[in-house]
Protein backbone atom coordinates (compact mmCIF):
# COMPACT_ATOMS: atom_id res chain seq x y z
CA UNK A 1 0.00 0.00 0.00
CA UNK A 2 1.35 3.50 -1.22
CA UNK A 3 2.12 6.05 1.67
CA UNK A 4 1.13 9.65 0.83
CA UNK A 5 2.90 12.99 2.25
CA UNK A 6 1.20 16.41 2.07
CA UNK A 7 2.98 18.70 0.12
CA UNK A 8 3.72 22.40 1.02
CA UNK A 9 1.72 25.35 -0.46
CA UNK A 10 1.82 29.07 -0.48
CA UNK A 11 -1.00 31.54 -0.93
CA UNK A 12 -1.09 33.70 -4.59
CA UNK A 13 -0.13 36.77 -4.89
CA UNK A 14 -2.05 39.43 -6.18
CA UNK A 15 -0.14 40.38 -9.32
CA UNK A 16 0.03 37.06 -10.28
CA UNK A 17 -0.09 35.71 -13.92
CA UNK A 18 -0.78 32.87 -16.26
CA UNK A 19 2.00 31.30 -18.23
CA UNK A 20 1.00 29.67 -21.05
CA UNK A 21 2.58 27.80 -24.24
CA UNK A 22 2.05 31.15 -26.41
CA UNK A 23 3.54 33.87 -23.46
CA UNK A 24 5.94 32.44 -22.07
CA UNK A 25 9.65 32.74 -22.26
CA UNK A 26 9.86 29.28 -23.70
CA UNK A 27 11.20 28.99 -27.24
CA UNK A 28 9.58 27.31 -29.74
CA UNK A 29 11.77 26.36 -33.20
CA UNK A 30 11.32 24.66 -36.20
CA UNK A 31 13.40 22.06 -34.89
CA UNK A 32 11.59 21.34 -31.61
CA UNK A 33 9.87 18.38 -31.24
CA UNK A 34 6.77 18.28 -32.96
CA UNK A 35 5.23 17.24 -30.04
CA UNK A 36 5.64 20.57 -28.07
CA UNK A 37 3.32 22.40 -30.58
CA UNK A 38 0.39 19.69 -30.99
CA UNK A 39 -2.73 20.60 -29.01
CA UNK A 40 -3.27 17.31 -27.52
CA UNK A 41 -6.52 16.18 -26.08
CA UNK A 42 -5.50 14.00 -23.42
CA UNK A 43 -4.23 17.66 -21.77
CA UNK A 44 -7.17 19.54 -22.88
CA UNK A 45 -10.44 18.25 -24.04
CA UNK A 46 -11.46 19.60 -27.45
CA UNK A 47 -14.49 21.89 -27.32
CA UNK A 48 -17.43 21.28 -28.98
CA UNK A 49 -20.45 22.53 -30.93
CA UNK A 50 -23.27 20.86 -31.92
CA UNK A 51 -24.16 21.41 -35.91
CA UNK A 52 -27.38 22.74 -35.20
CA UNK A 53 -26.01 26.15 -33.72
CA UNK A 54 -26.18 29.10 -35.55
CA UNK A 55 -23.57 30.80 -36.54
CA UNK A 56 -23.81 34.26 -34.43
CA UNK A 57 -23.87 31.74 -31.41
CA UNK A 58 -21.23 29.86 -32.32
CA UNK A 59 -18.86 33.00 -32.85
CA UNK A 60 -20.24 34.12 -29.42
CA UNK A 61 -19.09 30.47 -28.02
CA UNK A 62 -15.90 30.62 -29.07
CA UNK A 63 -15.28 34.85 -28.08
CA UNK A 64 -16.56 33.84 -24.63
CA UNK A 65 -14.43 30.39 -24.12
CA UNK A 66 -10.79 32.45 -26.07
CA UNK A 67 -11.22 29.16 -28.57
CA UNK A 68 -10.11 30.09 -31.82
CA UNK A 69 -11.47 26.32 -33.15
CA UNK A 70 -14.14 23.74 -32.20
CA UNK A 71 -15.21 20.54 -33.57
CA UNK A 72 -18.53 20.12 -34.86
CA UNK A 73 -20.57 17.22 -33.71
CA UNK A 74 -23.72 16.19 -34.27
CA UNK A 75 -26.39 14.07 -32.24
CA UNK A 76 -24.60 11.46 -31.04
CA UNK A 77 -21.19 13.22 -30.60
CA UNK A 78 -19.89 12.00 -33.92
CA UNK A 79 -17.14 14.34 -35.34
CA UNK A 80 -18.43 16.49 -38.48
CA UNK A 81 -15.95 18.42 -38.95
CA UNK A 82 -14.16 21.66 -37.23
CA UNK A 83 -15.05 25.88 -37.63
CA UNK A 84 -12.88 28.63 -36.61
CA UNK A 85 -13.73 31.98 -35.29
CA UNK A 86 -12.09 33.74 -38.45
CA UNK A 87 -14.08 31.50 -40.70
CA UNK A 88 -16.79 32.72 -38.74
CA UNK A 89 -15.67 36.22 -39.29
CA UNK A 90 -14.98 36.28 -42.38
CA UNK A 91 -16.43 36.97 -45.62
CA UNK A 92 -17.21 33.52 -46.32
CA UNK A 93 -20.16 32.93 -43.90
CA UNK A 94 -21.94 36.13 -46.48
CA UNK A 95 -21.12 34.28 -49.33
CA UNK A 96 -22.80 31.11 -48.05
CA UNK A 97 -25.80 32.73 -47.33
CA UNK A 98 -25.86 33.83 -50.08
CA UNK A 99 -25.80 31.06 -52.34
CA UNK A 100 -28.11 28.87 -50.16
CA UNK A 101 -30.95 31.98 -50.38
CA UNK A 102 -30.85 32.13 -46.46
CA UNK A 103 -30.07 34.87 -43.82
CA UNK A 104 -26.96 34.75 -42.01
CA UNK A 105 -29.15 34.24 -39.29
CA UNK A 106 -30.58 31.22 -40.57
CA UNK A 107 -27.35 29.80 -40.98
CA UNK A 108 -25.93 26.94 -39.29
CA UNK A 109 -22.56 25.77 -38.03
CA UNK A 110 -22.74 23.30 -40.27
CA UNK A 111 -22.90 24.83 -42.98
CA UNK A 112 -19.95 26.98 -42.77
CA UNK A 113 -17.64 24.53 -41.14
CA UNK A 114 -14.65 22.71 -43.17
CA UNK A 115 -16.35 19.23 -43.16
CA UNK A 116 -14.20 15.97 -41.99
CA UNK A 117 -13.49 15.00 -45.57
CA UNK A 118 -11.79 18.14 -46.40
CA UNK A 119 -9.44 17.54 -43.52
CA UNK A 120 -5.85 15.95 -43.40
CA UNK A 121 -4.54 13.51 -40.33
CA UNK A 122 -0.80 12.28 -39.24
CA UNK A 123 -0.89 8.99 -36.79
CA UNK A 124 0.49 9.81 -33.73
CA UNK A 125 3.50 7.66 -33.66
CA UNK A 126 5.05 9.22 -36.90
CA UNK A 127 4.92 12.10 -34.25
CA UNK A 128 8.15 10.62 -32.19
CA UNK A 129 10.86 11.52 -34.76
CA UNK A 130 9.00 14.73 -36.47
CA UNK A 131 10.04 18.30 -35.67
CA UNK A 132 7.93 21.52 -35.66
CA UNK A 133 9.58 22.12 -39.24
CA UNK A 134 8.04 18.96 -40.55
CA UNK A 135 4.72 19.34 -39.38
CA UNK A 136 4.86 22.93 -40.66
CA UNK A 137 6.08 21.94 -44.22
CA UNK A 138 3.90 19.54 -44.75
CA UNK A 139 0.88 21.87 -43.14
CA UNK A 140 1.89 24.46 -46.20
CA UNK A 141 2.40 22.14 -49.00
CA UNK A 142 -0.93 21.00 -48.77
CA UNK A 143 -2.62 24.09 -47.94
CA UNK A 144 -4.37 22.98 -44.94
CA UNK A 145 -4.43 25.47 -41.57
CA UNK A 146 -5.49 22.09 -39.60
CA UNK A 147 -4.04 18.88 -39.25
CA UNK A 148 -4.99 16.87 -37.06
CA UNK A 149 -3.59 13.52 -34.87
CA UNK A 150 -5.34 9.81 -34.71
CA UNK A 151 -4.11 7.19 -32.43
CA UNK A 152 -2.83 4.39 -33.05
CA UNK A 153 -5.50 1.59 -31.81
CA UNK A 154 -8.38 2.61 -31.50
CA UNK A 155 -8.10 4.93 -34.07
CA UNK A 156 -9.53 8.41 -32.91
CA UNK A 157 -8.57 11.82 -33.05
CA UNK A 158 -6.58 12.87 -30.16
CA UNK A 159 -5.12 16.33 -31.07
CA UNK A 160 -4.18 18.70 -33.77
CA UNK A 161 -1.51 21.17 -35.02
CA UNK A 162 -2.94 24.50 -35.84
CA UNK A 163 -0.49 26.80 -38.27
CA UNK A 164 -1.29 30.06 -37.02
CA UNK A 165 -0.42 28.83 -33.43
CA UNK A 166 3.01 27.77 -34.79
CA UNK A 167 3.75 30.63 -36.22
CA UNK A 168 2.97 32.48 -33.27
CA UNK A 169 4.66 30.11 -31.25
CA UNK A 170 7.97 30.00 -33.56
CA UNK A 171 7.98 33.39 -34.45
CA UNK A 172 8.07 32.41 -38.10
CA UNK A 173 5.67 33.49 -40.83
CA UNK A 174 3.49 30.27 -42.98
CA UNK A 175 2.83 30.34 -46.10
CA UNK A 176 -0.11 28.31 -47.36
CA UNK A 177 0.18 26.97 -51.34
CA UNK A 178 -3.22 25.96 -52.12
CA UNK A 179 -3.85 28.09 -54.68
CA UNK A 180 -7.14 30.62 -54.84
CA UNK A 181 -9.49 30.03 -57.42
CA UNK A 182 -11.00 33.61 -56.87
CA UNK A 183 -10.64 36.52 -55.35
CA UNK A 184 -12.92 36.33 -52.83
CA UNK A 185 -10.87 32.83 -51.65
CA UNK A 186 -7.75 35.78 -50.91
CA UNK A 187 -9.70 38.24 -49.04
CA UNK A 188 -10.71 35.35 -47.14
CA UNK A 189 -7.30 33.99 -46.24
CA UNK A 190 -5.77 37.59 -46.00
CA UNK A 191 -8.31 38.15 -43.35
CA UNK A 192 -7.86 34.23 -41.73
CA UNK A 193 -3.87 34.99 -41.38
CA UNK A 194 -4.40 38.48 -39.83
CA UNK A 195 -4.21 36.81 -37.06
CA UNK A 196 -0.80 35.71 -36.99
Amino acid sequence: MSTYQTIGSQTIGAETHFETTLDSAVTVSMDSPATTVMHGFHQVPPQRIDSSTSVADALLIMQQTHMRISFVVDQQNNMLGIISKARLSSSYVPRISAKKGISRAELSVADVMIPLASLNSVNELTLRTAKVGDIVKSMEASGHEHLLVMSQAPARICGYFDLIDMSRMTGKAMNQHKRASSFSEIVDSLWHHAEI
